[in-house]
């Protein structure tokens, strides 16, 4: 038996206006194996076609939409809004191109560990796999539950980290064994508890571009005081539905430029977060 079986969890899923791969995102969420967490939905944006979708679940009280202005990418101050506001002790994260295995949630809860993230990844489709989701032709959990046979026809639609839509048995020998490295958070799966992301006053605000911001700035700062991370792989899985990239190397670089900044400053705990901080001044 868990410890954790009557933890409260939050279910945030950052959107920016794709309600087409949200509506998919939901209706796996609201299908789940489990169905004891809430939903909230993290716009980064005040698109009308958001509200115009969501109407249809105005009644579901398991469902919040928090927006903000477009103003190039927030997604980070949208986050922290979300965390702000969950209810749940304990924190899941996905994206809006994300759709979840149909016990993804319960798979993150069965593995909550003291002062641990959980780190997942995702089977990146390829545009014909995604095209034909996204236009109802096939379902994920078709492609969940016979993964086997699909594999070599993602594979020839290039669909990337095709391994990670395996599915293994929690603390089986392999299991343990291909999940013994410390992982790197990766910001569409992964999950921890709403308090260790209040120490390190959640996600810094001063990325202000994809990528770093929202998952290795975090590791780092976690790592530091000793909130360790842990591997999800094989167990709560996801889809990427396929995109054009929306960032490239000058913005990891200069991502990367800001954090190595922080990192020789030591802010582990970041000042433009959850509460604003003064920074401290120096001699």
């Amino acid at each position: 038996m868990n410890d954790y079986d009557n933890i409260t969890i939050s279910v945030i899923v950052s959107v920016y206006k794709d309600t087409e791969a949200l509506d998919l995102i939901l209706n796996s969420l609201l299908n789940q194996t489990i169905d004891d967490f809430e939903i909230i939905i993290s716009e980064d944006c005040e698109s009308s076609e958001m509200q115009t979708y969501l109407k249809k679940y105005k009644d579901n009280k398991r469902i919040t939409h928090l927006s903000q202005k477009d103003d190039g990418w927030k997604k980070n101050i949208a986050l922290n809004k979300a965390v702000r506001h969950a209810k749940g002790d304990y924190l899941i994260f996905i994206d809006g191109d994300i759709i979840p295995y149909r016990d993804f949630v319960e798979k993150h809860k069965q593995n909550i560990t003291h002062s641990r993230i959980l780190c997942g990844k995702r089977v990146e489709l390829g545009s014909f796999f995604s095209k034909l989701i996204r236009k109802g032709y096939l379902g994920t959990y078709i492609i969940e539950k016979l993964y086997w046979l699909f594999l070599p026809f993602l594979a020839l639609d290039k669909a990337r980290h095709i391994e990670e839509g395996l599915k293994l048995k929690k603390d089986s020998s392999l299991e343990k064994k291909l999940n013994k490295k410390r992982p790197m958070i990766i910001g569409c799966n992964f999950s921890c508890f709403k308090k260790d992301l209040e120490f390190i006053n959640g996600f810094d605000e001063d990325y202000t571009t994809p990528s770093v911001g929202e998952d290795i700035d975090l590791t780092w700062r976690f790592q530091h005081f000793g909130i360790d991370s842990k591997s999800v792989r094989y167990l709560a899985n996801t889809f990427h539905l396929y995109h054009p990239r929306t960032w490239n190397k000058q913005t990891v670089d200069n991502n990367n430029k800001i954090m190595k900044q922080k990192w020789d400053n030591e802010e582990f705990i970041c000042y433009n977060g959850l509460i604003k901080k003064q920074k401290e001044k120096t001699e």
